[in-house]
């Protein structure tokens, strides 16, 4: 996702910290149990009786009820004591009914309940909603510490259920069984659920970076079963039809921005630069909002939207200029789930896929950086489904190759060994999107700021070492950066001998400055890194002994290579080819291996004579 939508996390994080203390959310529950029995109806809605028991606890507990005025009704609230295996109702003193005020949720309302002290208490309630697309889900790990969770699904034989459960292993216990009951399909299923930080986002349904347990759900009419992926874009692209259409002013701006131009490509290049550079991105809904586009026209008019939006907007821009066009859901790097499967669960993001000469062209208005026919930074080697009136269709995105991410840096030095220092110039050129990190900052924040930004990263990327005067050359294929660099306490004489400590060179990962790496850390894309350091003597050495290491894995390799030129030069380089984009249990013991070594390696002194006379 873009540096933009990233900051709307971010202050949308804080909002709901804000907003969850003023009303006394933010304490830790205990739950007994928690069960949840969810019944289709045939009209396609669906009902959930929620039942929840306390344990019991010294003080009163605040326990909210989140839910989407739009699709969803709260009713049948009740609270009871539990004496045994008798229920006594309690009165409902407290019930506090609020609008969740945030900037970028709609529709959303919380009922805070009061849960009494010194007594085990259940709490019942009935959610009914009236889109069965909605049930998507099931959580198997909770905000709340829970001893038992149990979920019961009652399906008419007109419907079939079809599920996916991720990260299943994580779960101590897992049970789930079929039954017919009549002519309805029961599924019970009891999980000890995985604990989870506390994280507000949750209860809007927005999961970042989390690997935990849940089942992925659709309930299809029977007419679809067995075809549950054409089901689910059946429903999506039926649903945008009446979001679709251009009315003539949009029409016109259209024409003037490719008067004269044919090339399907420069077309794209086009609309896509003008959605990118003139349309704001705002807004995450829930409701139906969170999954079906603004009509194009209303897109256009307020110039702004979010991920759907723009992207049914530029897909409708492409269309009238005759580019076939669709749009697809998506899942991004930082989502609970790959799109490899048909629920609205699984994806968080909305993107358009052109074509153009039977090839698939990847569009996303959200990120201002992207390279149209390049694969989408956030997307690489997740899964995509691309909704059309072909019954919609899986793809899965390829990543970059680590060679198409180049990094290079060359180190022009000069040891003087009379006062012990090390001087020069540097370049480092960055090549596909091995320069994305640097290219968001540069694009969303001025020239000065950046400045001071860039001298701080360069000073840590090589050693803490200080640097000056640098320079950024900002091309359409490459980011180029030179400026000076004067490096301090790493060589010194004693008598004959002269000692260099290299830890000056570039670390391998850059946007990582932890030394071993843990799993789940996204490091954005694959890619090669070359460094090439040449430091020139004032008083001539003897010939040292070349000091080589290879270290290689699946999908890493590192060759690390300092030597004597002449009598006057020695060069030190190193060559890493990285070919991941997490860290995961296949790859993070070969990675740290290499991690450590390499900073063993630069952590030894190269030892070298002076010439004599």
């Amino acid at each position: 996702m873009s540096h933009t939508i990233n900051n709307i996390f971010k202050v949308l994080a804080l909002c709901l910290a804000s907003f969850f203390c003023s009303v006394g959310l933010a304490q830790n529950i205990h739950l007994k149990s928690r069960s949840e029995s969810i019944k289709v109806i045939q009209d396609s809605s669906f009902v959930n009786k929620v039942s929840i028991v306390f344990n019991k606890s010294d003080i009163p507990r605040v326990y909210p009820i989140f839910y989407d005025t739009e699709l969803e009704e709260i009713s049948g609230i009740q609270l009871s004591e539990i004496k045994g295996r008798r229920l006594k109702n309690l009165p409902l003193k407290h019930i506090k009914e609020e609008d969740v005020e945030l900037d970028y949720i709609t529709s959303k309302k919380i009922k805070s309940i009061l849960i009494p002290a010194e007594k085990e208490i259940k709490l019942s309630y009935l959610v009914s909603c009236k889109e069965l697309m909605y049930f998507a889900k099931l959580p198997f790990f909770s905000y709340d510490q829970i001893d038992t969770l149990r979920y019961r699904i009652e399906v008419p034989s007109t419907f079939d259920l079809t599920h996916n459960t991720i990260d299943r292993d994580s779960l101590a216990f897992y049970q789930i069984d079929s039954t017919k009951i009549g002519n309805n399909a029961v599924w019970n299923i009891k999980v000890i659920p995985k604990k989870v930080e506390p994280d507000p986002l949750q209860f809007f349904g927005i999961f970042k970076n989390m690997k935990v347990p849940l089942m992925r759900t659709l309930v299809v009419p029977s007419a679809y079963k067995n075809r549950p992926t054409q089901y689910m874009n059946d429903w999506y692209f039926n649903n945008t039809i009446p979001k679709k259409g251009l009315n003539t002013s949009v029409k016109q701006k259209i024409d003037q921005l490719t008067t004269n131009i044919n090339d399907p490509s420069k077309i794209i290049s086009i609309l896509y630069d003008y959605v990118r550079e003139n349309f704001k991105y705002v807004a995450i809904e829930i409701g139906m909002g969170a999954f079906i586009p603004s009509h194009t026209d209303e897109v256009y008019l307020n110039k702004q939207g979010d991920c759907k939006d723009l992207s049914n907007f530029l897909s409708e821009a492409l269309r009238y200029k005759g580019i076939e066009s669709d749009i697809a859901l998506a899942a991004t790097f930082d989502h609970i789930s790959d799109c490899d499967f048909p629920s609205l669960s699984s994806a968080n993001h909305v993107i358009c896929v052109a074509y153009v000469n039977e090839k698939k062209v990847l569009l996303d208005p959200t990120d201002s950086i992207h390279v149209e026919g390049t694969p989408v930074q956030s997307l690489q080697d997740r899964t995509i489904l691309i909704v059309n009136s072909d019954g919609g269709v899986f793809h899965k995105v390829k990543p970059f190759g680590p060679h198409q991410n180049e990094i290079y840096y060359e180190l022009n030095l000069e040891l003087d060994a009379n006062v012990n220092v090390i001087s020069g110039d540097f370049n480092v050129s960055y090549k596909g999107i091995s320069s994305n990190y640097l290219r968001r900052i540069l694009k969303s924040e001025h020239q000065e700021w950046f400045n001071k930004f860039g001298n701080t990263y360069f000073e840590e990327v090589l050693g803490n070492q200080s640097i000056s005067d640098l320079v950024v050359d900002n091309q359409s294929k490459e980011l180029n950066f030179k400026g000076n660099i004067s490096i301090n306490g790493k060589t010194f004489g004693d008598g004959p001998n002269q000692y260099l400590f290299i830890d000056f060179l570039p670390r391998l990962m850059e946007t990582e400055s932890r030394e071993t790496l843990i799993e789940g850390t996204y490091l954005r894309y694959p890619f090669s890194k070359k460094v090439r350091a040449r430091i020139r003597m004032k008083t001539p050495i003897d010939n040292f002994k070349t000091v080589e290491h290879n270290h290689e894995g699946e999908g890493v390799a590192l060759h690390v290579i300092a030597r004597a030129i002449s009598d006057l030069e020695i060069e030190c380089n190193y060559d890493f080819v990285f070919d991941h984009i997490f860290i995961d249990k296949k790859n993070i013991i070969t990675t740290n291996d290499i991690l450590k070594s390499f900073k063993h390696i630069i952590n030894e002194p190269i030892v070298f004579k002076k010439q004599k006379g």
